[in-house]
């Protein structure tokens, strides 16, 4: 098989099975066992089966072989050095990156506690800096439940420059949104902490501020919840540590800094997070629709080479055929004249 060929064909293959082989059966080196991991998975097999109809169990079996051999089914690193196209972003940056996220989580998780928790108990702090650290985590996961009004069967990710440029412009514009709410509802508080221009103060700290003034007059039509102080945090630490988000987190990025906006009262604000949610959303949906065009493109070469395969398959079967026949018929014929011979000589 061409390299290339292989190459294409080892992807369709990983595609299907990586649910297979995980954990200790990632390490399984022998025919027999990948038959018994495929024969007992408790989930979905019809791909495989699908392969193994199409190309023939052996060259499945060998395909998955390759793969276990060379520990693509251990590690996401390898798998995506093996294929960048199944992982966006790529999970080489992932992966590292999760590293260097856990450890300024490990260092920043006391500020972040500060930021977010309003007055009372441990048991409540607690709790409160659970669901901060969760936020995230449930950004990323919104992209497998379609929160956002587009569709997608994949992920989406701006470049992140785009992406880092765009939170970096979310958090400014709310912490000048802030800083002239500060003016008007907490002058004493800006001089005693001699606040005295936007960038004096961080988007995070404004979060912890608004959580605890309790009395606090808003000049918008209610006051922002605990879990939308939550989110605004959120993006100051997703900008500063540079952390990769989808277009679903994006979305909801955008969509909680405008009702942020809004509660603070300034319509300039509101209104300039609102184009900003605009503009954001038509590229988005713009790279969405390419997403679906390129994967219905490449559905439909799968499925004509699988046409052609099929073709290719029955025409082999065909030769085959044709020359067992043939050779049934050379032997049947030289068996004769061999009979024949030896007829004669009994004669």
């Amino acid at each position: 098989m061409d390299t290339g060929v292989s190459t294409q064909f080892d992807r369709v293959v990983f595609q299907a099975t990586r649910e297979m082989f995980v954990g200790e059966k990632a390490k399984t080196r022998k025919v027999k066992g990948v038959k018994r991991c495929i024969s007992e998975h408790p989930g979905d097999r019809s791909s495989v089966l699908q392969l193994v109809s199409q190309h023939g169990a052996g060259t499945v079996h060998q395909s998955i072989l390759r793969l276990l051999s060379d520990k693509v089914y251990e590690s996401n690193l390898i798998a995506s050095q093996r294929f960048p196209d199944l992982f966006e972003p790529s999970v080489t940056q992932s992966e590292v990156g999760t590293l260097l996220e856990e450890k300024e989580i490990r260092t920043e998780q006391p500020a972040l506690e500060d930021i977010l928790q309003t007055h009372g108990d441990d048991s409540q702090e607690s709790s409160e800096w659970t669901e901060a650290t969760t936020v995230l985590n449930g950004i990323n996961d919104s992209i497998a439940r379609n929160d956002v009004g587009n569709s997608s069967v994949l992920p989406v990710y701006l470049p992140f420059p785009a992406e880092h440029m765009l939170m970096e412009k979310i958090q400014k514009t709310l912490e000048v949104a802030c800083y002239q709410f500060g003016l008007r509802a907490l002058p004493n508080v800006m001089l005693k902490k001699g606040w005295d221009c936007p960038e004096s103060v961080e988007l995070s700290k404004w979060a912890k501020l608004f959580g605890r003034k309790e009395n606090l007059v808003w000049e918008g039509s209610t006051k922002p919840s605990k879990e939308l102080l939550q989110s605004i945090a959120t993006i100051r630490h997703t900008a500063v540590h540079r952390l990769r988000t989808d277009s679903a987190g994006l979305e909801r990025f955008l969509a909680d800094a405008e009702n942020f906006a809004g509660v603070l009262g300034d319509n300039t604000f509101t209104q300039a997070i609102s184009q900003l949610r605009l503009d954001t959303q038509a590229t988005l949906a713009e790279l969405i629709r390419n997403k679906q065009f390129i994967q219905l493109q490449l559905e439909k070469a799968q499925d004509e080479i699988a046409r052609q395969r099929a073709e290719l398959n029955q025409k082999e079967q065909e030769i085959l055929l044709r020359m067992a026949s043939e050779d049934r018929k050379y032997r049947d014929l030289a068996g004769e004249r061999l009979e024949r011979v030896l007829d004669l000589m009994e004669t």
